[in-house]
């Protein structure tokens, strides 16, 4: 077992390492006081389990118990119920999507995001092996997860990109999550899906024509999830925030330096197929800025707006409190 990491210095460069991820790098991080934690357990929690969150999940296997922190991390099965969650005082800290903190701003919650750096750009649309291009899907059904959801925002978007009217020339369809929507489309039921990792590559693998992707059809980069919580709690709690923030630097930082090791977290936490795994890394790693920032949100907010979740884009401030991203420099490595 090793020693908390928060209290000595640990590694040097060449030291031991941690799961085959050199930590020699990260001793200041896991060395330099923050100061006395105001509370004696954060919770946590996730919208729903994926691979962009691997850096999420190095820290809980490797870093949080070294390091001292005392973290209950606990996944839900969409943003409306971590949302809740969030609401109730059920978790201290949210994990989700950018819509789902609009929506929790629109409903009047005390909420705001602190950290975001969740660029990844990571869905795919599948179609029937019969099916070449866009044009063909014209008077065809298309899966989306749920109406209103991210998957319905941006399957519309790209619909129209191409030239086609959803609900007019394509159907729109509620299928699940992508685990439900590629069965729909193994059968027959759709024609075509947005589809997550690992469905996008196991569907592309057994002959499903890949339409587009959201690189190629939406943009490279895109404000996926970040880090929320209650306004009073960042008050309140400001070194609980920064010492949770510097493990999940930390974790980024092990993801980029230990891809063999990230992989296999990838594995045990998702139960994917090695090869899907490291598909997932290669797609996800580019996709972290470890200074918590937004990426362009023009078509977050063109989105946004086009699906009446607002009437006008908002100003950063009224989604961000960025006083950690600003203080970065004192709380995260050198």
């Amino acid at each position: 077992m090793l020693p908390l990491l928060s209290r000595r210095h640990l590694l040097s460069a060449g030291a031991a390492t941690l799961a085959g991820a050199s930590l020699a790098r990260l001793a200041p991080v896991l060395a330099a006081p923050i100061g006395p934690l105001e509370k004696p357990k954060l919770t946590l929690g996730l919208a729903v389990d994926g691979s962009n969150f691997a850096a999420v999940y190095i820290a809980a296997a490797r870093l949080w118990k070294e390091m001292g922190l005392n973290i209950e991390m606990t996944s839900f099965r969409g943003d409306a119920e971590v949302a809740q969650a969030l609401a109730g005082d059920s978790v201290d800290i949210s994990l989700q999507s950018y819509q789902g903190l609009v929506n929790l701003i629109s409903a009047n919650q005390p909420v705001i995001g602190f950290y975001a750096g969740f660029w990844q750009a990571d869905f795919a649309w599948l179609a029937q092996p019969a099916i070449k291009g866009w044009a063909d899907l014209k008077g065809q059904a298309v899966g989306v997860s749920t109406f209103g959801s991210l998957t319905d925002q941006l399957t519309r978007y790209a619909l129209k990109r191409h030239g086609l009217e959803p609900g007019k020339d394509v159907q729109i369809m509620q299928a699940g999550p992508s685990s439900s929507s590629y069965q729909a489309l193994k059968s027959g039921r759709l024609t075509a899906a947005i589809q997550s990792a690992p469905y996008k590559w196991i569907g592309e693998d057994n002959g499903l024509t890949v339409l587009g992707t959201q690189v190629r059809d939406i943009g490279p980069t895109w404000p996926k999830n970040l880090f929320v919580a209650k306004q009073s709690f960042l008050d309140k709690n400001p070194n609980w925030v920064k010492a949770f923030l510097r493990a999940h630097v930390a974790g980024i930082r092990v993801a980029r330096a230990d891809r063999a090791f990230t992989v296999k977290v990838l594995m045990d936490r998702l139960k994917y197929a090695e090869t899907y795994a490291a598909r997932a890394y290669d797609e996800l790693i580019e996709g972290y800025d470890e200074r918590g920032r937004f990426p362009d949100m023009k078509v977050f907010w063109d989105i946004t707006v086009a699906s009446g979740d607002v009437k006008e884009p908002w100003p950063n401030s009224k989604l961000l409190d960025d006083r950690f991203i600003k203080s970065f420099d004192e709380w995260a490595p050198a």
